[in-house]
């Protein structure tokens, strides 16, 4: 639906709600309710409409509509994860799209992590994760944004931190149907939720070749800002109180 479009049809709901006897006040403060409600969500429109649900149901997000889930391989398949972190922690799930540029295609990945915060705090997940990147020698020098505030749509987390990789790095392409490595220019970012009071920690890292930057909806940064607004990390079950011990006869 093109944003005009649905504007005409938030005029119209209006008239048609306000038809029975709003006053001139009241159906101004309902047009422009209706207005920055629609403003609202067409931000979000880039993403899927309903939230997936990952880490067995403990975190939900919108995903890009763009990125599909990847194929299952034999487990030989690497860009799951960004070559400069492996070890991604509490790893969920990868999602992408291949664009094709010449005689190859080249991905952008989106990657998942969730970690309960009682294994491991969100500083100790960066720390791990900074250290795998500066072994890297494109990112000797690289560190987190802190403090990257926010509009949560999901009542998730407010308050991420970030860390920007620029330039060269490996991606996988695909030639011939054959995978192939190399290192080209792209964008690598990686949010980490910091919440300071968060039961767990969110883990996102968008990597995009600049070749196929452009064929994204949106910018790269802004996509996965898109998605980082939409987190909703889902509280634990209560736990099941104890059976009572059975009763000697």
């Amino acid at each position: 639906m093109r944003p005009t479009f649905a504007l005409s049809l938030v005029v119209l709901m209006t008239l048609l709600t306000c038809a029975g006897g709003c006053t001139t006040g009241e159906y101004g403060a309902d047009y422009e309710s209706r207005v920055q409600d629609f403003r609202r969500d067409a931000v979000f429109a880039v993403l899927a409409g309903q939230a997936t649900d990952l880490a067995d149901g403990r975190l939900r997000m919108r995903l890009p509509m763009d990125l599909g889930p990847q194929t299952e391989d034999d487990g030989t398949k690497i860009r799951q994860k960004p070559p400069f972190v492996r070890d991604f922690p509490g790893f969920a799930a990868a999602y992408e799209k291949t664009v094709t540029k010449g005689t190859m295609r080249l991905p952008a990945v989106l990657t998942v992590g969730f970690v309960p915060s009682a294994d491991q705090r969100h500083a100790a997940v960066e720390a791990a994760i900074l250290e795998q990147v500066r072994r890297d020698e494109s990112f000797r020098k690289a560190d987190w944004q802190r403090g990257r505030a926010v509009e949560p749509a999901a009542a998730g987390p407010a308050v991420w931190d970030v860390l920007v990789l620029k330039g060269q790095q490996e991606f996988e392409s695909i030639v011939a149907d054959a995978p192939e490595y190399k290192k080209w220019p792209g964008l690598c970012e990686i949010w980490v939720s910091a919440d300071p009071k968060q039961d767990q920690c969110t883990v996102l890292a968008l990597r995009v070749p600049d070749e196929i930057a452009d064929t994204l909806p949106v910018p790269p940064e802004q996509l996965i800002e898109l998605v980082a607004r939409t987190v909703h990390a889902v509280p634990p079950p209560d736990e099941e109180p104890a059976a009572d011990p059975p009763r000697g006869k």
